[in-house]
């Protein structure tokens, strides 16, 4: 099997979305464009030509209900995992551990629930860049360069490095990460 095959053969999408947010009280499903924000990452996901698989990783009962009428994967997580301080990449670890008990995922896409404006095309650029030019992950990064958080793929085999890998690429996406009120009116309906 080539290296394409091999990374395409189950790819997921692990959408992670705390209930303690401390900024924007319940911002996972604040309503954006009449449906809660969560709703367009699973969305974009769900139109990707690549996702097998959606997940959503929760501490929330109401978030997990919400999303329940997605027809997505629903994963509970430890209330340890949900203090403010616990980096993403240990949430989606933590994730992958208990997808893998049913099937071992090739790509893991992690999308964040408070980025509303991903688009499947930003997801499917963002894999044909590890693709294309054979990196190990692939973060989306702002106008600027900076790293926006919403996107990030990254292979299995490296998901559980202790080290930060070397082989990294970026795609420019340039999304809003809504943290506060003021960040809504930033927010832009984009053609889906």
């Amino acid at each position: 099997m080539n290296s394409k095959k091999k990374i395409l053969k189950y790819p997921v999408a692990i959408i992670s979305a705390r209930g303690g947010s401390k900024r924007l009280k319940n911002k996972n499903i604040l309503k954006i464009f009449g449906k809660p924000m969560i709703y367009w990452a699973i969305y974009a996901a769900k139109k990707s030509k690549y996702v097998k698989d959606i997940f959503v990783s929760s501490d929330d009962e109401k978030i997990l209900n919400i999303c329940k009428g997605y027809n997505i994967k629903l994963i509970k997580r430890k209330k340890k995992l949900a203090k403010n301080y616990v980096p993403k990449i240990e949430v989606v670890r933590d994730a992958v551990k208990k997808i893998e008990k049913i099937k071992r995922p090739s790509l893991i896409i992690s999308l964040q629930a408070n980025s509303p404006e991903i688009r499947y095309t930003h997801i499917d650029k963002a894999i044909n860049h590890l693709i294309k030019y054979d990196r190990h992950e692939v973060i989306s990064v702002d106008k600027n360069n900076n790293q926006d958080a919403a996107i990030r793929i990254i292979r299995y085999k490296d998901l559980f490095c202790k080290s930060l890998s070397s082989y990294v690429g970026f795609v420019k996406t340039d999304l809003v990460d809504v943290h506060y009120k003021e960040d809504l009116k930033k927010i832009k309906l984009n053609v889906r």
